[in-house]
């Protein structure tokens, strides 16, 4: 074998062993070592939650707001050309 295949080869071995080693080896998750019951493992959950949800409220609120601010402004155009 050459040196490059030789390389190739231990490169291959050492991925394998990393993607195949079982989660309290590799520690794959976070959670995967904790109880079902356990106090972080549910605090765990709800911080991946609001991480979740933090960018729609974000874009929620400002959305909102722009619409507010053009509805109000629309209506202060409608009163001026009425009167």
């Amino acid at each position: 074998m050459t040196k490059g295949a030789t390389l190739k080869a231990l490169t291959t071995m050492i991925a394998s062993a990393i993607v195949a080693a079982p989660p309290r080896l590799a520690n794959a998750c976070a959670t995967c070592g904790l109880a079902e019951g356990d106090q972080a493992f549910h605090a765990y959950k709800t911080s991946v939650l609001f991480m979740l949800v933090s960018p729609y409220a974000s874009f929620a609120a400002i959305g909102g707001i722009t619409f507010l601010v053009y509805r109000r402004s629309q209506r202060k155009n409608h009163n001026s050309t009425t009167k």
